[in-house]
């Protein structure tokens, strides 16, 4: 499918923007009190990821790397190539926080961060760091002899099995957020700087199948819209052609309206004038592929 992005101002709204991770958008409308006014600390972000993820303030994590691999069918007799590779890009592009990951086999689930992945022979390799409140199930995921059934993704339409996980260490522990692994590994990765101003909110977008705008691309925009309340989205240099080095972008949910997707998010900057003009009305966006 292709897909583009068109920035639309309608008089009382407030022009916000997001990179869409697999399909088309860029048509945003954001209402003016729909953009909070500006933190000045970097942590707004981080706890904006705590609070979608429901991260418990006490908790141990573990960092490191695991293969899978995907298949055709639950046989698991024919990897699904096509699969494994568009998880991957999805991951390189968006990274992918996971507020219950592998519950069927950690009961509520663990809270995970995966960062990076590469393709390496016929299996994906995924760096990951992964939390939780109960240290027996940091114990469990680290342990070589942990099994994992395959399970289903709709996403990518790919059965999976999980290899046992490497984890660099035993789990390190945190009394509050402001110690904790799992946050400062999202920070690391997203290159947040040490101090900056965050606006969170939301906006609209509308994606199309071409570039002059005319047919609105709906599967495109219903594949961006899964993504995001799947595996949430984060964005180190978010419109980059608008801002410069771009802004840092969380976006946690995303739902349908209209004929168009109304998206929540909690961006950060350095820069104040950037924060500004991300709110103002009069910013205009490039139509961009996606």
């Amino acid at each position: 499918l292709v897909a583009q992005l068109q920035v639309q101002v309608a008089p009382v709204t407030m022009i916000a923007v997001r990179s869409s991770a697999r399909l088309a958008i860029l048509a945003l409308l954001v209402p003016r009190s729909c953009c909070s006014l500006p933190g000045t600390l970097q942590s707004a972000l981080l706890e904006s990821v705590a609070s979608q993820l429901d991260l418990s303030v006490n908790a141990y994590t573990v960092s490191g790397t695991h293969f899978a691999q995907g298949y055709m069918t639950e046989n698991a007799t024919e990897v699904n190539a096509e699969g494994m590779q568009a998880d991957c890009d999805n991951i390189n592009l968006n990274m992918k926080l996971s507020s219950s990951f592998r519950s069927d086999v950690f009961s509520l689930g663990l809270k995970g961060f995966f960062y990076k992945c590469e393709k390496v022979g016929d299996r994906n390799k995924y760096w990951f760091t992964i939390s939780s409140a109960d240290v027996g199930s940091m114990i469990k995921l680290c342990d070589g002899n942990t099994q994992y059934p395959i399970v289903y993704d709709s996403q990518h339409d790919t059965y999976w099995r999980d290899m046992p996980f490497t984890c660099q260490g035993a789990p390190s522990y945190a009394m509050g957020f402001a110690g904790s692994a799992f946050l400062e590994r999202v920070a690391k990765e997203m290159d947040l700087p040490d101090r900056a101003y965050t606006v969170s909110g939301t906006h609209f977008a509308q994606g199309y199948t071409t570039q002059d705008a005319t047919v609105i691309n709906a599967d495109g925009m219903q594949a961006d819209c899964d993504n995001i309340n799947l595996n949430k989205k984060l964005s180190p240099s978010f419109r980059s052609d608008v801002f410069g080095s771009g802004l840092k972008g969380f976006f946690y949910k995303c739902e349908k309206v209209g004929d168009k997707n109304k998206n929540w998010f909690t961006i950060t900057t350095d820069s104040h004038s950037d924060v500004v003009k991300l709110c103002d009305v009069n910013t205009t966006f490039p139509i961009v592929y996606d």
